[in-house]
């Protein structure tokens, strides 16, 4: 039991100090063109939409040098549960966007072998907020809908849409029906 108790206190002291977050969600992007990604990501972060809350304040501070976003958003909403009262909830978010260029060879700062670019959203609290995997899975699905949006990505044309013909009178042809 002792020994057990040793190996659980070595753990919680050596996780902080590995890098291993607790707080930390990220996704691949097989194929994403780095610079693409990253003008992705910083949209979504400039982007207050929270999804069934209110943004009360929304700060990003962007570093374009080493594709970081330090992200600062201040959310709150009035939970409606049926059988309770209506809670008023507000919560800070305090996290940071880095996107993360594939380095097949090793990282050359980390040595972390990565075959795709990648977003890593790291939560900068030491005790991550309870919704900070939805939170964050909600804004990596919102770089995913950027970044394979076809009208948004450069150099793409939209796909044509086929034109709606009703109403319409051929050139030369009677505007009333026969």
């Amino acid at each position: 039991m002792r020994l057990i108790a040793r190996i659980v206190a070595v753990v919680a002291l050596v996780m902080p100090s590995t890098g291993c977050a607790l707080g930390t969600a990220s996704r691949p992007y097989p194929g994403a063109n780095v610079d693409r990604l990253w003008e992705c990501t910083v949209a979504v972060a400039e982007d207050p939409t929270v999804e069934q809350w209110h943004t009360v304040e929304n700060n990003a501070w962007v570093s374009r040098g080493d594709r970081r976003v330090e992200l600062m958003r201040v959310i709150e909403r009035v939970l409606e549960q049926e059988g309770a009262k209506p809670e008023e909830q507000r919560q800070t978010w305090s996290m940071t966007l880095r996107v993360l260029a594939a380095s097949p060879d090793g990282d050359p700062e980390t040595g972390e072998v990565r075959r795709d670019p990648e977003v890593r959203i790291e939560s900068r609290s030491s005790r991550p907020p309870a919704q900070f995997w939805i939170f964050a899975d909600a804004m990596l699905d919102a770089i995913d809908a950027r970044l394979n949006d076809p009208v948004q990505r450069p150099g793409v044309a939209p796909p044509a849409k086929r034109p709606d013909r009703a109403g319409q009178v051929a050139p030369g042809g009677s505007l009333q029906s026969p």
